[in-house]
């Protein structure tokens, strides 16, 4: 077999959904970067969530970002990485908690902000288009989808399965 004809396989199998939608991820990333340049901003794309959480409500810690964002801790970790090398937040101690660090935007990072804030407003409105033109809400639909393997999660699934096959 071919890799293009492998790719092509995949890309039609069920059981490869998950990486169709990162794939999906992937290519809406890559496209933002372009208009992310076009309009000034200066982080990749990767952090926007990040960034958009901080600007939203001041200041937070790893953990509080991680889990406001639903994502895991390391990765936040290295999102918050990055937007120190580019000076778009400072740290701090907590002063309640030494052991915690806080983090806030620099007044770059708010100017980066409020670029991304266009962005977003714009890219709702690009995304509902798309919406439109596939005939499908992709937002309602990740949702669906989101929510229902939190209610019931692929392990129970698979096991519905094993019992259908065993009658």
């Amino acid at each position: 077999m071919k890799l293009q004809q492998f790719k092509k396989e995949l890309d039609r199998d069920p059981a490869f959904t998950g990486k169709m939608a990162l794939d999906f991820a992937m290519l809406i990333s890559r496209q933002a970067e372009t208009v992310y340049e076009d309009r000034g901003i200066e982080f990749p794309v990767i952090v926007s969530s990040t960034l958009l959480c901080l600007a939203e409500v001041g200041s937070a810690s790893l953990v509080e970002i991680a889990r406001t964002l639903d994502h895991p801790h390391q990765l936040v970790a290295q999102r918050v990485k990055t937007m120190a090398k580019l000076d778009l937040i400072t740290s701090a101690p907590d002063p309640d908690d030494r052991r915690r660090t806080i983090f806030r935007l620099t007044p770059k990072g708010w100017q980066q902000a409020n670029l991304l804030k266009d962005y977003r407003r714009d890219a709702a409105l690009v995304f509902s288009a798309l919406s439109e033109e596939v005939s499908a809400d992709l937002l309602a639909l990740l949702h669906q989808a989101v929510t229902a393997l939190k209610d019931k999660p692929l392990a129970d699934r698979f096991a519905d399965l094993a019992q259908t096959e065993d009658k």
